[in-house]
């Protein structure tokens, strides 16, 4: 059951996985995400980035669904995705702010997950997503050297 309010969510998810897919997808030839993250030793692995944009192409879309299924399954993958940079920043110690621009993410996900189903649903999937997204981090990120002097 979609509304104006769930609508309106959905197309700012949408209009920012169809974007961050381009990116995602042309990293490998461009390295514009690796740069704007400082990450020149390479915390994910570089086949990370266009599965990851090819995925966010596919969520931008199965968003407008006529089926609560997909919108949903669509939902859960927005907010394991965006929990995951939340880790991914914290892991590679950025700046504690940097965490705030993925969450947002997390939030549209909760809100839309709220309207279509109730805020106790919304809560548990989100949970579930952070425990998936911890799995993922802790497989896929390469953690930051320690400097020896630092210890």
């Amino acid at each position: 059951m979609a509304n104006a309010m769930d609508f309106a969510v959905r197309v700012c998810e949408s209009i920012g996985f169809g974007l961050h897919s381009v990116l995602g997808i042309t990293e490998p030839c461009t390295g514009a995400l690796r740069g704007a993250f400082r990450d020149d030793r390479g915390s994910l692995p570089l086949w990370f980035w266009p599965v990851a944009g090819l995925l966010l192409a596919v969520v931008a879309l199965a968003n407008f669904s006529g089926k609560d299924e997909v919108v949903l399954g669509a939902q859960a993958y927005i907010a394991t995705f965006h929990i995951g940079a939340m880790l991914w920043h914290r892991r590679l110690n950025h700046h504690p702010v940097a965490v705030f621009a993925p969450s947002i993410y997390v939030l549209f996900a909760i809100i839309v997950t709220t309207l279509r189903v109730n805020f106790w649903t919304a809560l548990l999937g989100t949970v579930a997503a952070a425990a998936v997204a911890e799995l993922l981090c802790r497989i896929l990120v390469t953690p930051p050297e320690k400097d020896a002097l630092l210890g």
